[in-house]
């Protein structure tokens, strides 16, 4: 008999309420077979002596009392789990859940302030057996409570789980079976352009969303339980919020674009089983510390480095609130990028505790703090996490005492505000809507102007009182397809003046067409929330300190629309440097220029954490100049007032150093202050308590940064980066053994190269094989291919330049120059590129990123090639001219090798590297990446005729042979073969001759 067949029997049996006994074992079946519970965990007829009675089975944190007939023993059940469960929960001080059952009837119970009260029920079906298995699972609690702690998180909740991976596969099988519906694509859709706006393009969208929907589910349970110690007994209940609204708390948990899961059939029971798994941690006891470890186990691990975020730890978030926010009770305060929401709980603990020293109420101070404290996410999990932050921080006087109605001021919404266009003070709220039926490929690349577009006044969205109350009669008319006549009329009774009314009827029209069609359920909840960061930016609105994180979002992780947004908005701002390439900038700058002009008072000040670099790199320049022209207006002045600084040494903390800039308006440019704090220190652990870090954490007084002057060398503009070869398994590759029949020379078989650093979707793409013509496999040059002067094994590649026609190929031009097997396999690679690769753009377009593979050829002459990162130099000739250049290394031709051997000695050099260390970027063990840096310093043109310039010829010819002469063994890590190679040339006394060479050079070159 298959399993669905001994499902329905024992279902059968058990509807037909076959009595107590036979009950119990069909029971025991169900746990057992169906649920997959350990039989040694059942405890059947379990005594209790406390009570004087017997449990009728007894699983995990469930109890099970079992009748003949609930119809006329259901108060009986009732009474019997009324005494059960409170003595389990006194005896073992965790929550436990009750199931009375008859077979035929299951109902579910917990005790709440002593009463038993049922929280859901359900009647088997003999057409549906497998939801009796479904309803179970969600409801029965197998296994003790778990303490909440970041590794017991990740491990039963995180990417890893079992649980994830199973939630995730039937979250992808419910998408399936409604993803035609329009409503449930227009709520992806829209969810894809709040997306776009904090990772500056598309990050592997459709799986993106099934993560959020899981997130978001877990997120909620865990908002419920830990602020009502029990789960609603519905999925909608849950993701709607009821029992926060029900207890007058508006913004903590509300519907949103991952509701789609409830139209699909079994989505209600899935967000149930979902939120049971994450209710076997015991909540009630969750920290904001845990909060933040399940934001950051949980949430876009691959592409948090991408996206730039790096999340403050609670004791520099506590540190900064402390410095800046000294009127706690008086100061408004916004974080316009508040992540999971710690400046939020540290900005709203320092109003708790002015509060107390003024013997406020516990009234006067949630409605205080709730007015005085807001911020502002464009990330939708994000956010959810930040609003139950925001709660917990409440959490010491909510309980004594709290004003009716509470609004969490935590808002899901772009604060750049690009949804809004600017008219001098005036920004009109715009929500852009997706077309009917568009891919999300479409949503990216197409132009805005081509959609429909939803307008709202900025008068309108500056009051959300009024706005809320005007959207609503919108809505409801919308929903009835009443005539604009009656909207029209309607704002003429309430007062709306004619150009706001003429807006709106336009709107309105908008949102009848989009009910007709099926997608008018998510406005509300959209509309809302981006209007709210308009109403923030208003004049009453505006804070008096802006604090917080911004996204470190890279210029070259943005998509090219994004760049081409973000360059024109860098312009218009006045901080864009047209000397230096956009590969230099990040978000961060013009988020603190942007979030100054929006949010902040005249006289407020603003703490941002920000990138080590903005305290002295060329490209943040005029940015510290700190003259902005914003908003239509003329130049807006700041006055850096004050910096933090946390080198590398101070750690753990960011990937990257960072600093904190503090700075307030002013009439006119101010020069920076002349000095900063920097602090140095191990810390215990990342997120150390406050108290920890001030143990442990040492500060001095420093000269603020000196400016990288860069630009010194005329060489900086000769050496080019190398070519960004990726996806690495489409373009590297190893040649097969032919066995014994010999390799074909003129077209061996290859296949794609793997390695520990393939990222996602790579890493799970099997790659290509098959036989390739052999002059279209050169030898390519990695930055672990390079030594000191010498060069170590280089890989293969597959390149389809050729050098006939002076041309990269494709596919089609391969087949039409006559290269068969070239064109198969770029067939073969085209189609995996379209099929997981990002954007529009072609495989020959990636593999040719801004032209920097075909700018090698033709090959010709000696090339010099430095690494880029490291954390000491190497350099090296090559002298192949088939060899390309890979994009971790950069190349100069040079016009001889006496000026290659200069270079090379000059690059390689320790005189070099203590010229420019303080000019490197700052990694967790400290200087690294080299970048151009080196090309900073004042480096001569090679002149034959200098005789320093020919004993640096010299020294560097002598320095490659003994380079050469170094064994180096297969497979030596590259850092350990560099080593090697730079202890062989200073034991034998080169090193030293160099370096004391090129202190001559630069000491008496122009600038120095």
């Amino acid at each position: 008999m298959k399993a669905n067949e001994k499902l329905q029997a024992l279902i059968s049996e058990l509807i037909s309420r076959p009595g107590h006994t036979k009950v119990t074992a069909l029971v025991y079946k169900l746990l057992t077979d169906g649920l997959k519970a350990d039989s040694k965990l059942i405890d059947f007829e379990r005594q209790v002596p406390e009570v004087r009675g017997r449990i009728d089975a007894l699983l995990g944190r469930t109890v099970f009392e079992i009748k003949s007939d609930l119809v006329r023993e259901r108060t009986d059940a009732e009474k019997q789990l009324l005494r059960y469960l409170p003595q389990r929960e006194l005896e073992t001080g965790q929550r436990f859940t009750g199931i009375a059952t008859d077979g035929a009837d299951f109902r579910v119970y917990i005790v709440r302030d002593n009463k038993l009260v049922e929280i859901g029920s359900f009647k088997p079906d003999i057409e549906e057996p497998a939801h009796l298995l479904a309803w179970l699972e969600s409801v029965v609690v197998l296994t003790t409570e778990i303490r909440p702690s970041i590794s017991n998180v990740r491990q039963e909740l995180g990417r890893e789980s079992v649980a994830y991976h199973r939630a995730l596969d039937e979250i992808e099988r419910l998408w399936e079976s409604v993803a035609s519906r329009p409503e449930v694509n227009l709520k992806r859709d829209l969810w894809n352009r709040l997306i776009r706006v904090a990772y500056g393009g598309d990050i592997d969208a459709p799986a993106l969303f099934f993560q959020h929907t899981y997130l978001t589910i877990v997120a909620k349970a865990i908002a419920t339980v830990a602020l009502h110690d029990r789960l609603p007994s519905n999925g909608r209940a849950l993701l709607e919020g009821s029992d926060f609204s029900t207890l007058g708390i508006l913004g903590a948990v509300e519907a949103d674009f991952f509701d789609w899961i409830l139209l699909a059939d079994g989505g209600d029971s899935l967000v149930m089983r979902i939120a049971h798994h994450a209710n076997r941690f015991r909540l009630r006891d969750i920290e904001v510390d845990i909060l933040k470890g399940l934001y950051e186990s949980l949430i876009d691990p691959d592409q948090r480095h991408d996206l730039g975020e790096y999340y403050t730890p609670d004791w520099l978030a506590a540190r900064i609130c402390k410095q800046v926010i000294n009127r706690p009770l008086e100061f408004r305060v916004i974080d316009p990028a508040c992540g999971s929401g710690t400046f939020l709980f540290h900005a709203i603990r320092e109003v708790i505790a002015a509060a107390k020293t003024k013997r406020l109420s516990a009234e006067a101070t949630v409605a205080l703090a709730i007015e005085k404290v807001a911020g502002i996410d464009v990330h939708p999990v994000a956010v959810i996490f930040a609003r139950v932050t925001y709660l917990l921080a409440l959490m010491p006087v909510l309980q004594k005492g709290r004003p009716s109605t509470i609004v969490v001021p935590v808002y899901l919404g772009d604060a750049l505000q690009w949804n809004a266009r600017e008219f001098m003070n005036f920004r009109d709220l715009e929500i852009v809507v997706p077309a009917k039926g568009e891919t999300l490929r479409r949503l990216a690349d197409e132009e805005d102007e081509q959609r429909t577009i939803l307008r709202f006044p900025f008068a309108l969205a500056s009051e959300p009182g009024r706005f809320d109350r005007i959207l609503d009669e919108m809505l409801s008319l919308a929903s009835r397809n009443e005539p604009a006549k009656t909207l029209s009329t309607w704002f003429a009774a309430n007062g709306i003046e004619d150009a706001d009314a003429r807006m709106l009827l336009e709107t309105y029209e908008a949102l009848r067409e989009l009910e007709q069609e099926g997608r008018n359920h998510i406005w509300g909840y959209v509309a809302r929330n981006l209007s709210r960061p308009i109403w923030l930016a208003s004049e009453r609105q505006k804070a008096d300190v802006v604090i917080g994180n911004p996204p470190w979002l890279d210029y070259r992780s943005m998509n090219k629309a994004t760049q081409s947004k973000f360059q024109g908005e860098m312009r218009a701002i006045g901080i864009w440097d047209g000397k230096i390439h956009g590969v230099a900038f990040d978000l961060s700058t013009y988020f603190f220029a942007r979030s100054i002009y929006l949010y902040m008072k005249s006289t407020g000040e603003i703490a941002f954490v920000m990138p080590f670099a903005s305290l002295s790199r060329k490209s943040y320049k005029l940015f510290r100049d700190g003259s902005f022209a914003v908003g239509g207006r003329s130049s807006m002045h700041i006055q850096f007032t004050e910096a933090w600084a946390f080198p590398s040494d101070v750690q753990p903390l960011f990937p990257v150093p960072s600093a904190v800039l503090f700075a307030k308006r002013s009439p006119s440019p101010r020069p920076l202050p002349s000095s900063i704090k920097t602090f140095s220190g191990e810390l215990p652990r990342r997120d150390a308590h406050p108290e920890e870090a001030a143990r442990v954490l040492k500060r001095k007084i420093e000269p603020w940064p000196s400016e990288d002057a860069g630009e010194s060398s005329p060489y900086l503009s000769k050496f080019h980066a190398g070519a960004k070869l990726d996806p690495r398994r489409l373009i590297l590759v190893e040649k097969e053994s032919a066995g014994r029949l010999g390799a074909n020379p003129s077209a061996p078989v290859v296949k794609g190269r793997t390695g520990n650093l393939d990222k996602k979707p790579w890493k799970s793409v099997e790659p290509p094989r098959g036989a390739v013509e052999a002059e279209f496999i050169r030898t390519v040059y990695l930055g672990e291919s390079i030594g000191p002067f010498s060069l170590f094994a280089p890989v293969l590649a597959v390149i389809p330049w050729d050098a006939k026609l002076g041309t990269l190929l494709d596919s089609r031009k391969a087949r039409n120059a006559g290269y068969p097997r070239l064109a198969s396999w770029l067939e073969a690679v085209e189609g995996l590129w379209k099929s997981h690769g990002k954007g529009s753009t072609t495989f020959a377009e990636k593999i040719n990123f801004y032209g920097l593979l075909t700018s090698q050829f033709p090959i010709r002459g000696p090339r010099v090639v430095y690494s880029k990162s490291g954390t000491n130099p190497a350099a090296a000739i090559v002298r192949d001219n088939t060899a390309v250049i890979d994009h971790m290394l950069y190349w100069l031709r040079a016009r001889s090798l006496e000026e290659s051997y200069y270079l090379a000695a000059i690059l390689n050099s320790e005189a070099a590297r203590r010229r420019v260390a303080k000019k490197q970027a700052q990694g967790q063990w400290g200087a690294r990446h080299f970048d151009k840096v080196m090309l900073s310093l004042p480096i001569p043109t090679f002149d034959p005729g200098a005789s320093l310039h020919q004993e640096l010829v010299s020294l560097a010819e002598q320095a490659e042979k003994i380079a050469a002469a170094v064994p180096i063994k297969p497979g030596l890590h590259f850092v350990r073969a560099r080593s090697t190679v730079r202890q062989a040339i200073g034991d034998a006394g080169v090193s030293t001759k160099i370096d004391s060479a090129v202190d001559k050079l630069l000491g008496s070159a122009k600038g120095l």
